[in-house]
């Protein structure tokens, strides 16, 4: 399944990138985080805690950055499991940052294949779960920087 989203942060191209790779300042805004650890200056390693439907899971898991062009472009590949669940997650994303009148528009694609009891929800209620997270990581993005 596909999930694409925008948002728009009034703050500098150049600010909204160095903030994306502050991981102590980035992991307060990503709604779930519970820890996050640098392995080396593109693998990283954290706990996320997400609500799918009634299901709360605990994945557990590894960030691989795969391309780096800064200030406007990442890409990279996402894998974890939730043991609770027996559900698992592998994707592989992109974003970009493109300077717009309003500030930075961030936009990005995840190419996301979930198994196990979360994928029993299907499409509508994974798109619905990413949505609401993206507007929430906006919303603490914006905190940080306008």
């Amino acid at each position: 399944m596909q999930i694409k989203d925008s948002f728009t942060i009034n703050a500098p191209q150049e600010k909204v990138w160095e903030l994306l790779f502050d991981i102590p300042r980035l992991s307060k805004c990503v709604p779930g985080i519970e820890s996050v650890e640098v392995v080396n200056d593109k693998t990283y390693r954290g706990k996320l805690v997400v609500k799918v439907g009634p299901i709360k899971s605990q994945f557990s898991g590894m960030v691989t950055l795969t391309e780096v062009e800064p200030p406007q472009c990442i890409a990279g590949a996402v894998e974890g499991d939730d043991k609770a669940s027996a559900s698992s997650i592998k994707a592989n994303f992109s974003g970009t940052l493109t300077t717009v009148e309003a500030g930075t528009e961030a936009a990005f694609v995840v190419d996301l294949n979930l198994r196990g009891r979360l994928a029993q929800f299907g499409g509508p209620v994974i798109s619905a779960t990413a949505k609401k997270l993206t507007a929430e990581f906006a919303k603490n993005l914006r905190a940080q920087l306008e």
